[in-house]
C-alpha cells in the first residue's frame, strides 16, 4: 500500500542523518591517513618502529570506523523514535490520510492510512482501487467534486465536502483537504476528516433532506455561481449548465439585511426568498462557508416551507392516537385548557373518563388484532352519540376521554352517560359468526364544581373511573371530594411506605405450612409494617399504594432478610429449611436471576430451599423474557409456586406453560367447599394438578371443617389460621422450642 507521508520523511531523515555521519567518517579518515603520512616522510624511522606505527593506524582506523557505525544507528534509531508516535497517530486517529500520484496524465492512489477500515470500513486494498473513491461519492456530489483535482493543482490546496457511502451502505459527510508535495502537482496529500457530527441537524431530518429540501453550491470569488448540486438548482429553479454566469443574488433575496449592495459574510444565517420554477415563493435558510485559506466559498440553502410543512406532520403525528385517528391525551390538555379559559361564570365543563370493562379479556380470547377492531367500532359508536359540544379523544388501548365544553345544565352530563353506555347494547360483530358484547365504565368530574385546573380535573375525572371499575358491573361514576380524600390518603400512604423503608418499619412474618398429619413442611415469609401509630399492618392493606420501584426494594429486602435469618429458621423432618418468598412481577428480570445465584452458597451452608410464589394474574400475556426468566431461576435450583391459583383467567394452562412446582387454590375456593358445585371445581383441580405432578396447597384454612374438606379432596399441604399464625421470627423460634 506504498509509504504514509511521516514514513517517508522518515525515511529521508533517517537517510539525511546516516549522510552526514558518512561525510564525517570519510573526513576524519582522510585525516588520520594524512597526518600519518606526514609524520612518516619528516621523520625517519627503522623497519621496527615503521611497523608498530602501521599497525598503530590501522587500529585508529577500526576504532573510528566502530565509533561512527554505533553513532549512525544511534541518531538513525533515535529519528525513528521521534517520529513513532506520528506514524502511530496517524493509522489510529480519526482523520484518513492519503497520497495520490500522476501516472499517464490519470492521479492514482498509492497510500491510504490503515484507519480507513474502522473508520468508513474499507480495506486498505479496495481503497487502493482505481475507481474506488468515484462510485462511493454520492451522486448529488459527484459534479462538485470532479474538479477538485484542477483546483488543487492550480492553487496547490483546495478544501471542500460532500457524502461518501460507507462499506455498510450508509453515507456520511467527509472534509476532504488537499495539497500539493512541495508545490509539486505530480504529487498531492489529502485528508478525510467524518464531520457528520458537525452536521448532525442534517442526521436529526434525514428524512426531510431525502426529499430534497437542502441544496450545496460553490461560489467565485465574486459570488457567481461556480457550481451547484440537483437540489440547489431545484429549489432555485437553476436549469443552465453552466450557471457561472448567474449571481447568488439573482435568485435569492435576503430578508434579513439592509442595503443598497448586499454582500452575504460567513458565517451568518440569512433568511431568504426564492422562487420555484412554479413561481410560488418561498422561505428558506441561507449559510455562507468558506475553507481554511478562505479562497472557496460554499453556499447551503434549505427550504424552511418544506420544513415547516414536516412539522406540522410531525406535530399531527404528536397529537393524534395511531389505532383509532382520534386525537390523543396530549390534545386534551390543550383543548381542556382552551375551554376552561373561554368558560363563562354560569357555565359547566365535564371531563369523563371511559374505558370497557375487562377488555383484556377480548385480546386474551379473540386476539389482539380483533381487540383492535372492537377499539375502533367502539370509537365509533361514541361518535355517532356525541353532541356539537363533545370531543371524543383516546389516550391508549381503552383508555378514551371526552370533553364536553359549554355545559349550560348538570343533567346534560348525565344525559351523555347514558347515551355513552346504551351506544353499546348492540353486540359488536367482528366476523361472520363472532359477535361480541362490550360494556363501558365512565368516570367523570366537573368545572368549576369539582376542580379549577386541568390536572386536577384528569386526575379526578380517573379516579371516578377507578372507582366504577371496583364495582361489579358496569358502571357510571362522578367525582364527590371523598375521593379527593381517598386520593390524598393513597399519597399520603406513599410517602410514610418510603419512610417506612428508610426508618426500618417493615419486618418478616412467618407462616407454618404442614401437611395434613401436623409435620412441618416449611414457613412462608410475608411482609409486615410496624406502624407507629395503628400497629402491625399487613401487606396485603398497602402494598397497591407502592409503585414499582418501592416494589423491587422491598422484594430484595425481604429476600436479604431470609437468607439473615436461615439458621434460626426451624427445619422440616428431612432436616431441610424451606421457605417460600412471594415476588412481585417486576422484580422478575435477568438482573434478579443473577442476584439469587449469588446466595447459592448461604442457601447450601444452611441445607436451605427457596420457592418463589408468583400471583396468577402476573402471568397474564407474558413475554419471552419473562418466561426465560422463570426458566433461568428453576435452572439456578428456586422452585415456582403460582399463589391464589383460581383467581385469574384460564389459570390451567399456566401448569403446561410454566415450570411450575406447586399451585396454591385461592381462599375464594377453599370458603366455596361447603357447596356442590365448589367441591366439584376444586376436586377436578387437585385431579388434574396430581397427573401433571404438580403439589396442591390448601390456602387460608380458617376452620375445622375447611381442614377436613381439604383433606378429603387429598391437598398436600395447608396453610392458614386454622394451622399456625404468622409470626415474627422471635416468637417463632420460641413457640418451637
Amino acid at each position: 500500500m506504498g509509504k504514509n507521508p511521516i514514513e517517508n520523511t522518515d525515511q529521508q531523515a533517517t537517510t539525511s542523518t546516516q549522510s552526514r555521519w558518512l561525510i564525517a567518517y570519510a573526513v576524519t579518515t582522510s585525516a588520520i591517513i594524512i597526518l600519518a603520512t606526514i609524520v612518516l616522510y619528516f621523520y625517519p624511522f627503522d623497519v621496527k618502529a615503521i611497523h608498530y606505527g602501521v599497525v598503530t593506524l590501522c587500529v585508529a582506523v577500526v576504532a573510528e570506523s566502530v565509533f561512527f557505525i554505533w553513532r549512525t544507528l544511534r541518531a538513525s534509531n533515535a529519528t525513528i523514535k521521534s517520529m513513532q508516535s506520528s506514524i502511530n497517530q496517524l493509522d489510529e486517529g480519526s482523520t484518513i490520510i492519503y497520497e495520490l500520484h500522476k501516472q499517464d496524465g490519470f492521479y492514482q492512489p498509492v497510500y491510504v492510512s490503515s484507519n480507513i477500515k474502522q473508520i468508513l470500513g474499507y480495506s486498505v486494498t479496495e481503497s487502493l482501487q482505481p475507481n474506488w473513491w468515484f462510485e462511493n461519492v454520492h451522486p448529488e456530489d459527484r459534479a462538485l467534486t470532479l474538479s477538485a483535482l484542477s483546483k488543487v493543482e492550480a492553487n496547490h490546496t483546495f478544501v471542500h465536502r460532500y457524502r461518501f457511502k460507507t462499506k455498510y451502505g450508509t453515507y456520511i459527510w467527509l472534509r476532504d483537504e488537499l495539497r500539493t508535495f512541495q508545490n509539486n502537482v505530480d504529487k498531492i496529500a489529502g485528508q478525510w476528516s467524518d464531520i457528520s457530527q458537525d452536521l448532525s441537524w442534517l442526521q436529526d431530518n434525514k428524512a426531510i433532506t431525502q426529499r430534497h429540501l437542502i441544496g450545496f453550491a460553490e461560489l467565485n470569488g465574486d459570488d457567481t455561481i461556480f457550481r451547484a448540486d440537483t437540489n440547489f438548482r431545484n429549489l432555485i429553479g437553476l436549469k443552465d449548465n453552466e450557471p457561472s454566469t448567474h449571481h447568488i443574488l439573482d435568485f435569492i433575496s435576503p430578508t434579513n439585511f439592509n442595503s443598497d449592495t448586499p454582500t452575504l459574510e460567513t458565517g451568518i444565517e440569512y433568511l431568504v426568498e426564492f422562487n420555484r420554477p412554479s413561481g410560488q415563493v418561498l422561505h428558506g435558510l441561507l449559510k455562507i462557508s468558506e475553507d481554511k485559506q478562505g479562497t472557496i466559498r460554499f453556499v447551503t440553502l434549505i427550504d424552511l416551507s418544506a420544513f415547516t410543512s414536516e412539522q406540522r406532520r410531525l406535530k399531527q403525528i404528536a397529537y393524534t392516537q395511531p389505532l383509532t385517528g382520534l386525537p390523543n391525551i396530549e390534545q386534551l390538555k390543550l383543548d381542556l385548557q382552551a375551554s376552561l379559559e373561554r368558560a363563562r361564570d354560569d357555565e359547566l365543563v365535564a371531563v369523563l373518563n371511559v374505558n370497557i370493562r375487562e377488555f383484556h379479556k377480548v385480546n386474551d380470547s379473540y386476539g389482539v388484532t380483533n381487540g383492535d377492531r372492537v377499539l375502533q367500532r367502539v370509537a365509533r359508536r361514541f361518535q355517532n352519540v356525541l353532541p356539537n359540544n363533545a370531543s371524543l379523544y383516546c389516550a391508549w388501548g381503552d383508555d378514551f376521554w371526552i370533553l364536553l365544553s359549554d355545559v349550560k345544565e348538570y343533567m346534560e352530563l348525565q344525559s351523555l352517560m347514558d347515551e355513552l353506555s346504551q351506544s353499546l347494547n348492540k353486540p359488536l360483530m367482528l366476523e361472520k359468526h363472532i359477535q361480541l358484547q362490550v360494556a363501558a365504565n365512565i368516570g367523570a368530574c366537573t368545572y368549576p364544581l369539582d376542580a379549577l385546573d386541568t390536572a386536577s380535573l384528569l386526575s379526578y375525572a380517573s379516579s371516578a373511573l377507578q372507582r366504577a371499575r371496583r364495582l361489579t358491573h358496569a358502571s357510571q361514576v362522578i367525582f364527590n371530594q371523598q375521593m379527593a380524600s381517598d386520593s390524598f390518603s393513597q399519597l399520603l400512604v406513599k410517602q410514610q411506605l418510603q419512610q417506612a423503608l428508610e426508618q426500618s418499619q417493615f419486618e418478616v412474618y412467618f407462616q407454618k405450612i404442614s401437611d395434613f398429619e401436623g409435620a412441618n413442611r416449611g414457613y412462608e415469609a410475608l411482609l409486615r409494617w410496624n406502624h407507629e401509630d395503628q400497629g402491625v399492618i399487613p401487606a396485603s392493606e398497602f402494598i397497591h399504594s407502592c409503585d414499582e420501584a418501592l416494589k423491587q426494594r422491598l422484594g430484595l429486602w425481604i429476600i436479604e432478610q431470609v437468607i439473615t435469618s436461615l439458621s434460626s429458621i426451624p427445619c422440616t423432618p428431612d432436616g431441610k429449611r424451606y421457605v417460600a418468598i412471594n415476588l412481585f412481577s417486576c422484580q422478575l428480570d435477568s438482573e434478579f436471576v443473577e442476584q439469587m445465584k449469588e446466595f447459592s452458597d448461604q442457601l447450601k451452608a444452611q441445607n436451605a430451599h427457596i420457592c418463589f410464589e408468583l400471583k396468577e394474574a402476573s402471568l397474564i400475556d407474558p413475554s419471552d423474557d419473562l418466561r426465560a426468566t422463570l426458566r433461568e431461576l428453576t435452572n439456578a435450583g428456586f422452585s415456582l409456586t403460582i399463589d391464589d391459583f383460581g383467581a385469574g383467567f384460564a389459570g390451567l394452562t399456566y401448569l403446561r406453560e410454566f415450570p411450575i412446582s406447586s399451585i396454591k387454590v385461592d381462599r375464594e375456593f377453599i370458603n366455596a367447599l361447603d357447596s356442590d358445585r365448589g367441591y366439584a371445581i376444586v376436586d377436578g383441580i387437585v385431579e388434574l394438578s396430581h397427573r401433571a405432578k404438580i403439589k396442591v396447597h390448601a390456602l387460608g384454612i380458617e376452620t375445622e371443617k375447611q381442614f377436613a374438606l381439604a383433606r378429603k379432596l387429598n391437598f398436600d399441604f395447608c396453610q392458614g389460621r386454622f394451622i399456625h399464625s404468622a409470626q415474627a421470627l422471635n416468637e417463632l423460634i420460641t413457640h418451637t422450642d
